[in-house]
């Protein structure tokens, strides 16, 4: 059986999220490429303050662990108006274990706990997996589109 679990993202978290992220075809959809050691140190240094530097945006940065090992992540991004964004990547080792939608579910519940109700993500309109993940999640899709991304909503 396994434990899945989130825990607060952490800067020493690179190295590991690095391998977790190396595989190239999880940025088929979102573009880019799989980070270097390097560039998820910088990006976690930010990440971990909890919050824009203008103050307009509060983050959530969890790990998500399968027993005890790091397979993926889940984020969401609070406004101070407006609906919070989340998203969820998990390695492509990792996949198709439900994963993504039970990590992505924690998140909600922690959001919910915060008193945030409203929540958003956008998915590429041929990403079906993430797809049947907001589905499952009780997300549905709109008819807004940014940067050619369906937006899903609760």
């Amino acid at each position: 059986m396994t434990d899945l679990g989130l825990r607060p993202l952490r800067v020493d978290d690179a190295a590991e999220m690095a391998e977790v992220l190396a595989d190239p075809s999880l940025y088929e959809f979102t573009g880019g490429e799989p980070p270097s050691v390097a560039d998820l140190e910088r990006r976690y240094a930010v990440q971990t303050r909890g919050r824009s530097a203008d103050g307009s945006e509060q983050w959530v940065n969890e790990i998500v662990e399968v027993d005890g090992r790091a397979v993926g992540y889940v984020q969401a991004t609070i406004p101070a108006d407006g609906a919070t964004e989340i998203a969820w990547v998990i390695g492509a080792p990792f996949q198709d274990r439900g994963y993504a939608r039970q990590a992505a579910r924690l998140l909600i519940e922690q959001l919910a706990d915060r008193g945030v109700t409203d929540v958003v993500a956008h998915i590429h309109p041929d990403h079906i997996a993430s797809q049947r993940i907001a589905a499952a999640l009780g997300m549905v899709a709109t008819l807004v589109v940014v940067d050619g991304e369906t937006r899903w909503t609760n």
